[in-house]
């Protein structure tokens, strides 16, 4: 075994809770995306939102990561500075384009580096490369990758929409990524299916827009049943006015 394999895995154990082995995530990314949305107005804001010992990880654009880790926010958890970004009120703003470095991050203190891709018809060029650079500069440093993968656009068929989510996570997996976030299945009952073929992977579900603690608590026990790697959830977190009570019990679910 390599040191960058033990720094990896080293980095990547600070994400994830022992008792169970399933991880509970919170991305605080969004500013870039959609600008100062509710929850993330400010560095006491955010900070308050993650003071719950239930989190195990954040993952933050680089000035955020700078930011809270200057007033002492992110200490005993695990830290992932975000590589891409795009607007969602630019050009395109599912092909998104890398805005920093895995040396950054490793400058920042970061245990990991997190990206997102959207695929769509058009960009599967851009994301399979930006997939695989990542993952490559990452090994140099022993630093874990996630991967928040998307598929774009509905599809009518139950059958092919799934047929092409799991084709995505292939993806991540065929390029060595060592974990990934991505939206549940529209059945929770399907997530087995959706994780055959990388069973290996942590497979991390989002939570999406804010939803009701009923629709997040069934999650938790879909993926706690399923034995997937845990919750990767943003909105559902730091939008909720006191989130710690509820984070305590999806953090008892994942792990029972």
């Amino acid at each position: 075994m390599t040191a960058t394999t033990v720094g990896k895995r080293v980095r990547w154990s600070r994400f994830v809770r022992a008792a169970s082995g399933r991880s509970l995530i919170v991305p605080i990314d969004h500013g870039l995306t959609l600008g100062p949305i509710d929850g993330l107005s400010g560095v006491d804001e955010i900070g308050r939102r993650l003071r719950s010992t239930a989190i195990d990880g954040v993952v933050a654009h680089k000035g955020l990561v700078a930011r809270l880790g200057a007033a002492g926010l992110l200490a005993g958890r695990g830290v992932m500075v975000h590589l891409n970004g795009a607007t969602a009120i630019g050009e395109a703003p599912d092909t998104k384009g890398l805005l920093t470095s895995v040396e950054t991050a490793v400058r920042l203190g970061a245990d990991g580096v997190s990206l997102q891709v959207n695929f769509r018809p058009d960009n599967h060029a851009h994301n399979l490369g930006v997939l695989g650079r990542v993952v490559d500069e990452a090994e140099r440093y022993g630093l874990p990758v996630l991967a928040m993968v998307y598929p774009v656009g509905a599809v009518d068929d139950e059958r092919a929409a799934m047929t092409r989510h799991r084709h995505y996570l292939r993806i991540a997996y065929e390029l060595g990524v060592d974990a990934v976030k991505t939206a549940p299945p529209v059945h929770l009952e399907d997530i087995p299916l959706l994780l055959d073929g990388v069973d290996d992977l942590a497979v991390l579900f989002s939570g999406g827009s804010l939803t009701s603690d009923e629709s997040l608590m069934s999650l938790a026990k879909a993926v706690a049943t399923a034995g997937a790697g845990g919750l990767c959830v943003g909105r559902n977190v730091f939008q909720r006015p006191e989130p710690d009570a509820f984070l305590a019990g999806i953090r008892e679910v994942l792990d029972a």
